[in-house]
């Protein structure tokens, strides 16, 4: 039998949208695991941007340290930019 799994998500905006996503896991399990933890993802980059704007912001560090973070708030911002997901952050 073949491995099937079906995936549903249902989310609420205006009204009720409905989605069904089927993977055969035989060929598709990493994409079927990245899809079901998108949204720790999402969090975990949230997480990040958020820490490196409060060290940039809270934190007393060197001139060398606050290039170093500023670096890598762009670098992140430009990352997301390029992959078309700028507008979810």
């Amino acid at each position: 039998m073949k491995a099937i799994q079906t995936a549903r998500q249902d989310y609420q905006i205006d009204h009720k949208m409905q989605a069904t996503l089927t993977f055969d896991l035989k060929e598709d399990q990493h994409t079927f695991d990245c899809m079901m933890n998108a949204i720790n993802m999402h969090s975990a980059i949230m997480e990040l941007r958020e820490h490196l704007r409060a060290l940039d912001k809270y934190h007393d560090l060197t001139e060398d340290q606050l290039i170093l973070i500023g670096d890598l708030r762009e670098w992140l911002q430009n990352e997301l930019q390029d992959q078309g997901l700028s507008q979810l952050f």
